[in-house]
């Protein structure tokens, strides 16, 4: 019988442990909690993001209008980014209650919900952008709307436009193969017919009027809180508010497009920095004013979760500069004299999947292409001697220099530009040495 009562405890034994691990469940990783949905000024246009429990401090420029939403959502960790995500489409519910602003322990301002919108003076795609609000808002929204409408109705005459062209286009070639056919020689005289030109499409936009609490502080430390109706403090809502401002001001940084590789854009924004450019191309300079802010507060602004350097200094471009003109030359001999123009990348088929920039035309534009970017070229040739150039912007009416925009473009020979992958890995090469030097001491 001694089996009988073995087998019985074993599966008390395994009744037992299941229970155990049924009720040992891992706790789920989604949970709901209360967000704030941040739509922040990052300078020129406006960052959106939202700010989880896991950050106790939200960060925001100053003298500038921001918003901040506290909504109910889904959190959750997601560690190949090692960061929380909020999954707004399955959850995104608004907390009623006013917005409370306290510095140093007291309550400065509650702030009511505002509608707002943002405007894009040049498209929803361009760098810059505008906040409206309360009847400004509504009022540049209707604009929008209207010229949608507008837009909308002129395609659909585009539209009826084609389908006239088409079979007029029929009737024409039609009426050339029964000339021809019956043994007319020479220029016909008959009409072509002209196709209709599409129409173009708004060259602005406003987004939908939303609602939330607009935040403009004087730099400070400050902490924010959602007070109920019924005066209780919802949990969860007590956040630390850092508003922060620029270093410095002025000056012209570069977005630089290599032609040879033009989704790989790069800055040099410091005019001591140096371009260094290797063999035959073409780079595309984008000239921007800038402002320089502390590396941790302006990455915690684009995203709280983001890490940053306290002691490091980060410039940003704010604002495109326009009617400048970039000369490219050596010592005071100008070589190339660039204005600013649209350019339009072109696919080139096959299994290499490469591209072409081309500049944009006429032609481009009857086809309904849209220019890719715009931008100054500077062509580099193969026959430039290796040596050091100089880039700078001078207005386009006045012709005055542009202050802080020079920079020099050093040309390297491409027999030596090996030696640019040595330098990079000279840290790595005396690490190891260091790391060999210190196991051979041991070892003895």
């Amino acid at each position: 019988m001694k089996w009988y009562r073995y087998g019985v405890l074993l599966l008390v034994g395994m009744l037992t442990l299941g229970g155990s691990l049924a009720i040992a469940q891992p706790e789920s990783p989604f949970k709901e909690q209360l967000v704030y949905s941040l739509t922040s000024f990052n300078g020129s246009s406006f960052s959106k993001n939202f700010c989880p429990q896991s950050e106790d401090t939200i960060y925001l420029i100053a003298h500038e209008n921001s918003v901040v939403t506290p909504v109910k959502t889904i959190v959750y960790y997601w560690p190949i980014t090692r960061r929380y995500m909020a999954g707004f489409s399955t959850l995104n519910e608004r907390i009623n209650g006013k917005l409370e602003i306290v510095h140093n322990g007291k309550v400065i301002a509650t702030q009511p919900e505002q509608k707002y919108v943002l405007y894009y003076p040049k498209g929803y795609w361009s760098e810059k952008a505008v906040m409206y609000l309360d009847e400004e808002a509504e009022n540049y929204y209707k604009k929008y709307k209207q010229a949608v409408d507008v837009f909308n109705q002129k395609l659909r005459e585009y539209y009826q436009a084609m389908e006239r062209y088409r079979e007029v286009l029929n009737r024409f070639f039609e009426e050339v193969r029964r000339r021809r056919e019956a043994g007319e020689e020479g220029p016909l005289n008959i009409p072509i017919p002209k196709e209709p030109k599409a129409p173009d499409f708004v060259d602005f936009y406003t987004s939908e009027p939303a609602s939330g609490f607009i935040l403009n502080l004087p730099p400070g430390k400050y902490e924010i809180r959602l007070r109920r109706d019924d005066g209780t403090i919802f949990e969860g809502s007590e956040k630390k508010l850092f508003v922060f401002t620029s270093r410095r001001k002025g000056g012209v940084g570069y977005e630089i497009i290599p032609g040879n590789r033009w989704t790989k854009k790069e800055n040099c924004d410091d005019p001591s920095w140096i371009i260094h450019a290797v063999g035959k191309n073409d780079l595309y300079f984008n000239p921007y004013k800038q402002e320089e802010y502390n590396e941790l507060y302006y990455n915690k602004l684009v995203d709280p979760q983001e890490i940053g350097r306290l002691e490091r200094f980060k410039w940003v471009h704010i604002d495109p500069i326009e009617n400048v003109t970039l000369l490219f030359g050596r010592g005071k001999e100008i070589l190339q004299t660039v204005e600013r123009t649209p350019y339009f990348v072109k696919q080139i088929p096959g299994p290499e999947l490469g591209y072409e920039i081309i500049q944009y035309d006429e032609e481009l534009k009857k086809k309904g292409y849209q220019p890719t970017f715009e931008s100054y070229k500077v062509s580099l040739p193969p026959h430039l001697p290796k040596t050091d150039y100089q880039i700078s912007l001078v207005s386009s009416g006045s012709g005055q220099p542009e202050e802080k925009s020079e920079r020099t473009v050093r040309m390297l020979k491409k027999e030596n530009a090996p030696y640019l992958y040595l330098v990079a890995f000279l840290p790595l090469f005396v690490g190891v040495v260091t790391i060999i030097g210190r196991a051979t001491k041991i070892e003895k």
